[in-house]
């Protein structure tokens, strides 16, 4: 369990908090790229850290991240007129660029230097794999660039959604890493098999239902791994995970997939989903059904512009929705299944097929997350073994508040992450897992190679 203070400390986000602090000292994503595909596109409004922002590409097709309020009257940005160069204000015609320098100022008179003094809060940007990047911290202390190794595959071996959930990131981000609850949360009704028996991972989940849980801290957060019995086979199946500081989780699941639980407010979480193959895509692909960024990104897409494997993937469909997911964009990608319909849960399907009757493995885990309420209170949990991943994440990332409150740099914000992929494996009970997947799990460049803590 956390004191007050301490959940306090790791779940409070906004301008001027402790861990806000430390989040702004890496890029966040802010939105897909395909939501300001083109040049003087409309803008787009988001809540980033507690704050307010508007996303749009210029007519050089930059991509600003700015207030969403003009510096004259706080009219929202939002309704603002995108065009040649500039983001206008509807309501008297200041324009702002991308730095949120005003441009023009066609109120006042034309031999004022006004505008040359008036400017709206703005972030650097960075694009890469799907995603429009943005860093929100001290100048001088720009981290690297967030080039992951799934930002750099393909856009056809490549698929990225996201999805709002409705409670606090720390939330979501256990959630992510508690690999126990799989066996239930996401199992069939009980007894008998709950996962393909021809499957590795599947058998070691019949098999084990508490596996256990090894962390090995690096100097951008840790790697750890689930070691399921696969039973009288004398060998385990091992699926070996990143977590990278603070909220980038990297997991096996043919290819690579994750999560980046990427907090709107202290309330409120955007969900990055993404899925790669770093080698040529399988039928099964993309897992979580999300749709590749090279066949609409995100979009409704015609079926005859898919490859063959994007056709036959499995894809949580519902209501008419363009996503391959549950989510509706045009309520700020707000899940169709969600908290005021009961997450359309099917109470036959539980009782006869699945633990929980909710449609969607993540529609499952926003449903559990949100129902702790929207900050949950840890002073009242009681943690077991296997939450051991859990408890590393809450103390990194206490440390990390501590480290830059005395004014060092947080794990994670040099480029050491590069290159990390997940992998998963049956070994003998006999073989380390660390050693025997480091290879598989630890492809950075020599120079950037770092040894266990």
């Amino acid at each position: 369990m956390l004191t007050k203070d301490q959940n306090e400390l790791l779940t409070r986000v906004g301008p001027g908090t402790p861990m806000g602090n430390l989040m702004r000292r890496y890029w966040a994503p802010a939105v897909l790229s395909w939501e300001v595909a083109e040049p003087d596109s409309p803008p787009v409004t988001i809540k980033l850290l507690g704050e307010e922002l508007v996303v749009f590409r210029d007519t050089n097709g930059k991509v600003g991240v700015i207030g969403a309020r003009c510096a004259h009257r706080r009219a929202h940005m939002f309704w603002g007129r995108n065009e040649e160069g500039g983001l206008r204000c509807v309501y008297h015609g200041w324009k702002f660029d991308v730095d949120g320098k005003c441009v023009d100022m066609p109120s006042e008179p034309a031999k004022s230097n006004f505008k040359d003094r008036v400017r709206i809060p703005s972030y650097p940007t960075h694009e890469v794999g799907g995603v429009v990047w943005t860093y929100m911290g001290p100048p001088d202390k720009q981290p690297a660039p967030p080039l992951f190794a799934w930002t750099q595959v393909a856009p056809e071996r490549r698929a990225m959604s996201k999805v709002w959930e409705e409670c606090n990131w720390l939330q979501t981000l256990e959630g992510g890493i508690d690999t126990v609850h799989s066996n239930f949360l996401h199992g069939g009704r009980p007894p008998g098999v709950r996962y393909d028996e021809n499957d590795p991972r599947g058998r070691a989940n019949n098999v084990s239902t508490a596996p256990e849980l090894e962390v090995v801290p690096t100097d951008y957060g840790y790697t750890y791994a689930g070691i399921r019995d696969m039973g009288e086979e004398g060998t385990n199946h091992v699926r070996a995970y990143h977590w990278i500081m603070p909220w980038s989780q990297i997991r096996a699941t043919g290819g690579n997939s994750g999560h980046l639980w990427v907090p709107m407010d202290d309330e409120n979480t955007m969900v990055y989903n993404w899925s790669v193959h770093f080698e040529e895509p399988q039928a099964s692909y993309p897992r979580r059904g999300a749709v590749p960024e090279a066949y609409g990104g995100g979009r409704v897409v015609d079926s005859e512009e898919a490859p063959v494997w994007f056709k036959d993937a499995r894809m949580e469909l519902a209501g008419g929705n363009r996503f391959g997911q549950d989510v509706d964009p045009e309520s700020g990608f707000r899940s169709l299944r969600n908290r005021d319909n009961r997450y359309l849960i099917d109470r036959y399907t539980q009782k006869m097929q699945t633990f929980t009757g909710i449609t969607g493995t993540n529609t499952q885990d926003r449903a559990i997350q949100e129902s702790m309420g929207p900050i949950a209170d840890r002073t009242l949990e009681r943690l077991g073994t296997t939450d051991r991943a859990i408890i590393h994440a809450r103390r990194a990332l206490m440390q990390a508040v501590k480290t830059v409150q005395q004014g060092g740099d947080p794990p994670g914000v040099a480029p050491t992450f590069y290159g990390l992929r997940a992998y998963e494996a049956v070994l003998p009970k006999d073989q380390y897992w660390y050693d025997a997947l480091h290879d598989k799990i630890d492809k950075r460049p020599e120079a950037h190679a770092s040894t266990p803590a």
